[in-house]
This record gives C-alpha cells, sequence and structure tokens, in this order.
C-alpha cells in the first residue's frame, strides 16, 4: 500500500522525477570518474612529427581487355550457324558466325554469266577489228570504219575487265558470309540467335582478348598532367581485398572530352588470373611529395561511427576525434586535421582505456 502511494507520488511530482535522473546521472559519472583516477595505464605513445608525403591523385575506372572488337555482318543473310557462345575462348581466324550465301553465290553465277557475255562480245570486237585492218590495206574500208572497229574492240575489252571485277566483288561476298574471330581471346558477348537476319552493320558478337587488362581512368583538366605515358601508376581493386598491382600508362588521350571536362587515360596492368574484365579499379598518380602530419595506424580508435585518437596530455588520455586523408594504404596515415606536431598519441591503446585515465607511458 504504501509502495502504491508513492509511486503516485511521483507521477504527481515532476521535480522528484527530475531529482531521481540526476542522481542517477551523477552515480554513473561517478562511476566513470572511479574508473579513469584507479591504476595507472601502461601504454607506448610517439610524437605527431610532420614528414614528406606522396602527394597523390587518384582516379577511378574500370577495367578493359586489351583487344575488344564487336563483330558485325558486311552482307545481309540469316544466320545459319553460331559455333561459339559467351565465356568460350577463340582462336584469331577461326569461325564464329555462318550466314546464309545462297543468295551470294546467285550474285556469283550473275557476274560468271555477265563475263562470259563480255568475252564473247570481246572475241567478235577482235575478229572485226582484224577484218577491217585487212579490208583497209585492200582500200576497200575507209577510216572512219576502222576507227570505229577499234572503238568497239576497246569497249568490248573495258567491260571484260569490269565482269571480271564484279565476279572478284561477288565472290569475296561469299567469304563475307563466314565471320572469324579478328584475334585470340574470349566471347563475351552474342548480340543473335539462329534464324535472325543479319544486316550489315548490325553487331553479331564481342570479343575481347582478357589476356592483357587496360584501366581506363578519367582525369580532370587540371590534373592530366599527373599521367605521362610509360609512368608507373599504382592500381587497386576493392573487391580483391584491396590488393594492388602496378600498371604502366599506355596512353594519354590528348582530346578533352567536352562534356565531361576530362581526358581518358589508358593504363596497362600485369597478367593475373583474379583480374577480369569490367572490374572496378582505382588508379593513384604521385604527383611529387609535401609536408603532412601522420599517425601510426594503430593509434586509431573508432567510436560510434567516428574516428579518433588518445593523447596523452598532463598524465592522462584526452580523446580527440581526427579527420584522415581519403584511401590511404600502409602502416602510417596521414591526419588533416585534429592533431598538431608535437602531440603524443597512444599507441594500440588498450580497450580498458577510457578519457581521463591515468598513464604511465612507457619509454
Amino acid at each position: 500500500m504504501n509502495r502504491t502511494r508513492a509511486l503516485r507520488a511521483l507521477r504527481r511530482s515532476p521535480l522528484l522525477i527530475l531529482f531521481a535522473l540526476l542522481a542517477a546521472a551523477g552515480c554513473q559519472g561517478g562511476h566513470q570518474a572511479e574508473k579513469a583516477a584507479g591504476a595507472p595505464v601502461s601504454v607506448r605513445a610517439v610524437a605527431v612529427q610532420a614528414s614528406p608525403v606522396s602527394d597523390i591523385i587518384e582516379a577511378a575506372g574500370s577495367l578493359h581487355g586489351a583487344s575488344d572488337a564487336v563483330l558485325a555482318a558486311k552482307v545481309m543473310g540469316t544466320v545459319i550457324e553460331i559455333r561459339k557462345t559467351a565465356g568460350q575462348s577463340v582462336r584469331r581466324g577461326e569461325v564464329l558466325i555462318v550466314l546464309d550465301d545462297r543468295e551470294v553465290a546467285g550474285n556469283i553465277g550473275q557476274a560468271e554469266g555477265a563475263l562470259a557475255q563480255a568475252k564473247a562480245a570481246s572475241a567478235l570486237a577482235a575478229s572485226n577489228l582484224q577484218r577491217f585492218e585487212q579490208l583497209k590495206e585492200r582500200g576497200a574500208a575507209s577510216q572512219l570504219e576502222l576507227d570505229q572497229a577499234r572503238f568497239a574492240h576497246e569497249t568490248a575489252l573495258g567491260a571484260v575487265r569490269q565482269a571480271e571485277a564484279a565476279v572478284a566483288t561477288a565472290s569475296s561476298y561469299r567469304n563475307y558470309a563466314r565471320i572469324p574471330a579478328p584475334f585470340d581471346g574470349q566471347v563475351v558477348d552474342r548480340m543473335v540467335e539462329i534464324g535472325d537476319l543479319a544486316a550489315p552493320g548490325r553487331p553479331l558478337m564481342r570479343v575481347e582478348d582478357a589476356s592483357r587488362l587496360t584501366l581506363h581512368v578519367s582525369l580532370s583538366e587540371t590534373q592530366a598532367h599527373a599521367a605521362q605515358t610509360g609512368g608507373q601508376v599504382e592500381v587497386s581493386v576493392p573487391s580483391l581485398a584491396g590488393r594492388t598491382w602496378t600498371g604502366t600508362v599506355a596512353e594519354v588521350v590528348p582530346a578533352v572530352d567536352t562534356a565531361t571536362r576530362t581526358q581518358l587515360v589508358k593504363i596497362d596492368l600485369p597478367q593475373d588470373a583474379e583480374l577480369r574484365s569490367g572490374l572496378f579499379a582505382r588508379a593513384r598518380f604521385t604527383v611529387g611529395q609535401r609536408q603532412a602530419l601522420s599517425v601510426p595506424r594503430a593509434s586509431l580508435v573508432r567510436r560510434g561511427g567516428m574516428t579518433g585518437v588518445f593523447v596523452a596530455e598532463g598524465g592522462r588520455a584526452v580523446f580527440r576525434l581526427v579527420e584522415m586523408a581519403d584511401s590511404q594504404t600502409g602502416d602510417t596515415l596521414e591526419v588533416l586535421s585534429g592533431l598538431k606536431a608535437g602531440d603524443r598519441v597512444v599507441v594500440m591503446p588498450p580497450a580498458t582505456l577510457v578519457e581521463g585515465s591515468v598513464l604511465e607511458v612507457q619509454p
């Protein structure tokens, strides 16, 4: 009964509730202070100093095969055979797609028939020319008639040469009905099915040489100076556990993209079975050195989504939030703000270390 009356009294007295909360907070703060004021925590600290660091320009892009070709038809015809599908390896010259060449065969027949007619006309014109030359010698034909016979003969010879070229052209189209691989590589995409109508210029299949990969990145107008043909570049692939490779700048496209105001840079990468076309990657271009503050990676503490370090000040631990440079590797990291030269940061702080802890700094 007394407990019920006490609860009712608390509900009616907001001041009593406030006093209770303050008392609880005081007790918690007392526990924290008691913990900080306990036995000294043995730690190792290093002084923050300015040191030269590489000045880096970073650019992101995707991996591409060193050779990439989209196969297209040169003649119109129905696809009657597809010999390779996506993922399969191909050799240079190997036939990948076959088109119906019956129409081409018909064109060749027409061209050969025209050639036969032209040759017959040429033979007749040659006989007439010989006849008029003999008549002219006997005075039985005029000079005009002889000139007309020569003209007819030359015209017939021209028609023969034209017909021969038509046969050669029609015959070349027969080769176009069989589409080969332009280089050793792998089929990465197929755009047609058996029975589809292939028209001149229509993409049929994409082939890529993935044995040699190239990273394509874009640099702004003000950053393009960082890429020099033949220069070495550090390349990392986040999806491959952040592994890094040393690439070589193969090409810097001189033209600036008018839409993005950037220049394309192509970076050759060494052969590696883990690298695949299409992977996202980052390139780090070193453009010089500058002075910057840095701390050991082992000194960083992440709490509540924030990054900070413990600094030894007056024999106690002081937690400071710091801002770090982006995308860093190695054991030493650059600090952009939160520290100054001479600050002593705790390396590998123990889990028991809290704000205000008494420190025993080891030499």
